[in-house]
């Protein structure tokens, strides 16, 4: 049976994950305590693969993974500005076990990259990424995130639903899609007006000067922002 995480933990949580790379001393122990009580009765079958201890793989995991200790200052101070935008706490004992099986699938292929190489042969970082990325699940990320497929798929349902008629043409035939026409094509064949003021609240076409701040102001920006 997977151990839960009490309401109150999952509260400090999602309060010490928003700041993670900023901790105190007390505040990372605070951390391992929550996480590491959430592992206790997860068992994914690549722990047994990897020919380290249990223990071992939990504190690697917190320690790259959940307080990212490993991470460049730059990067550092990068993802904890995303991390303060952002509501990607696992919100549970099955989430936070999620993400540690990703992270252990992770090592094993790397594990198996590393032993195809012959001796002598070297592997940068990025060629390592590029192995790796290949085959990330995409159940995985969104669970990294406390998110699952049926959560997402009912949000954008909830977004589409809400829109009135000429965005949300715009949108399912625009978004993600070679129409014939463009975006253009789109508002002539369905009569759309002012269809590049409408696409540009949408999120579907921005300014090439424009910033990561005036994206979020779009409709699509402030639903994948709270969603």
């Amino acid at each position: 049976m997977q151990e839960a995480i009490s309401s109150q933990e999952s509260t400090d949580l999602a309060r010490l994950w928003r700041r993670r790379q900023t901790l105190s001393s007390n505040e990372m122990g605070e951390m391992y305590r929550i996480v590491g009580g959430a592992l206790k009765t997860c068992n994914p079958p690549e722990l047994h693969v990897l020919g380290e201890g249990r223990q071992e793989l939990v504190a690697q995991f917190i320690y790259v993974k959940v307080l990212r200790l490993d991470a460049d200052p730059d990067e550092a101070d990068d993802s904890g500005a995303r991390d303060r935008g952002s509501h990607s706490a696992p919100s549970n004992a099955f989430a936070l076990c999620a993400y540690f099986r990703r992270y252990l699938i992770d090592c094993t292929r790397a594990s198996a990259f590393r032993k195809k190489l012959s001796i002598g042969d070297e592997v940068t970082e990025g060629q390592l990424e590029d192995q790796l990325g290949a085959h990330h699940d995409a159940d995985a990320v969104l669970s990294e995130h406390g998110l699952s497929a049926a959560v997402v798929q009912e949000a954008a349902r909830s977004l589409i639903a809400g829109l009135a008629q000429p965005e949300r043409v715009l949108l399912c035939e625009g978004f993600g899609q070679e129409a014939e026409g463009g975006l253009s094509g789109i508002a002539s064949r369905h009569a759309i007006a002012s269809y590049h003021y409408r696409a540009g609240r949408l999120g579907l076409v921005h300014k090439r000067a424009g910033l990561t701040a005036d994206y979020a102001r779009t409709t699509l920006g402030q639903w994948l922002s709270g969603t």
